[in-house]
């Protein structure tokens, strides 16, 4: 995983998937009336929150944002969203869009799916990080136990950077609705969450080698072959008769190489805990929420830290 400032992208993606199979489920979107049916409906989202983070990994200088999003959901399961996010202390109009298609799809009554592609573009004044996170291609299934809710989304993000991220989730609806004497449907929706992915690791080797050259060099001298060998053993000849002393030395050459090797291992990355409380007035639906990350194994330089993060989301179907 690449660390940098690309925080702000799915800073609610996991959910999204499942909001729009979700939508799937509701009578109100896939008929007008009893003898009216609608090919489609569309989703209109606004959303603020207290901070960014991506994959649970944040920075010491708090981003908050407000995010804009239009989806249409497709009798079939197509569907087309369209994103836009604003942090709150940067200068650009609008510092990331997104874009992306799915199918969704039930397999049963219990088991929901949906398949995904994204598209990330990034204004140039943002601070996001651009070219490295561009693409996503994801797979969501979630199967409904009656006693838990349990989702599972593994996306592979690639762009200037190849990743892998798997988010499990665990969750149940705890309706509330005496709250209102029944008259508003209101509930808890508390999630338990893992993120496990890939992280990009740098290690460098270096290995030095020494090789050492002995050279001798020869000046005439006296004696003569053997006889002059053997006569004069501190000055021996040259074996055609001429003597000569002997000049040694030695030279040492050190090599060092130094070689870069880039692995990617796959761990877990962060455990989150999510409140949201759900409001529905019929077509309209108010989402307010507390979560709380712990990012864990940091790489070198990783500022991360646990969080809590507060949002608002407010979806109009129709």
């Amino acid at each position: 995983m690449v660390l940098g400032w690309m925080l702000l992208a799915f800073p609610s993606w996991s959910g999204a998937s499942s909001n729009i199979a979700f939508s799937a489920d509701k009578p109100e979107a896939t008929a007008a009336s009893d003898t009216i049916v609608k090919k489609g409906w569309w989703t209109v989202e606004l959303e603020t929150a207290s901070n960014s983070s991506f994959y649970g990994r944040n920075t010491a200088t708090k981003f908050p944002y407000a995010a804009t999003s239009l989806t249409y959901v497709h009798n079939s399961g197509l569907w087309a969203s369209a994103t836009t996010y604003k942090l709150f202390n940067t200068k650009a109009v609008v510092d990331e869009t997104d874009v992306s298609v799915g199918y969704a799809f039930k397999v049963g009554k219990r088991v929901t799916n949906n398949i995904i592609y994204s598209r990330f573009f990034f204004s140039e004044q943002s601070p996001l990080l651009k070219a490295v996170t561009s693409n996503a291609a994801s797979i969501y299934s979630a199967v409904d136990w009656n006693i838990l809710y349990t989702a599972l989304t593994t996306s592979y993000v690639f762009g200037g950077s190849n990743d892998l991220f798997v988010v499990l989730e665990n969750s149940r609806y705890l309706p509330l609705n005496p709250l209102w004497k029944g008259k508003r449907q209101i509930g808890l929706d508390p999630k338990i969450g893992i993120t496990a992915g890939t992280q990009e690791f740098s290690q460098t080797y270096t290995q030095v080698q020494q090789t050492k050259n002995n050279n001798n060099s020869g000046s005439p001298g006296t004696g003569g072959g053997l006889v002059g060998d053997i006569l004069n053993p501190l000055n021996p000849g040259n074996g055609n008769g001429n003597g000569g002393s002997n000049n040694s030395g030695s030279t040492t050459t050190t090599t060092t190489t130094t070689t870069t090797v880039t692995e990617h291992k796959f761990r877990i990355l962060n455990y989150d805990f999510k409140v949201p409380v759900v409001i529905s007035f019929g077509s309209l639906e108010v989402e307010p929420s507390w979560r709380y990350s712990i990012p864990v194994n940091l790489l070198e330089g990783d500022e991360s830290k646990a969080q809590s993060i507060f949002s608002v989301k407010g979806s109009y179907t129709f």
